[in-house]
């Protein structure tokens, strides 16, 4: 099954660091089918994930979260 991703600038930051979405799971303390669900828009990021991520690729809110429905 295809994943439709609602946050694509996350996914286009793992790949331009040849990071994986496991190693974001784990960097942010939480599983990787948590981290789909999150992803896809399915459950929502907490501001502790929403700081992290953005800390972690240098990156403001408005770069990396805008969701694409």
């Amino acid at each position: 099954m295809l994943v439709k991703y609602k946050y694509p600038e996350i996914i286009g930051e793992l790949r331009k660091k040849a990071e994986s979405k496991q190693y974001l799971a784990d960097f942010l303390g939480i599983n990787i089918s948590t981290l789909i669900k999150k992803l896809s828009g399915k459950t929502q990021w907490n501001i502790g994930e929403i700081d992290k991520i953005c800390e972690h690729f240098g990156k403001d809110y408005y770069e990396l979260f805008k969701r694409e429905d």
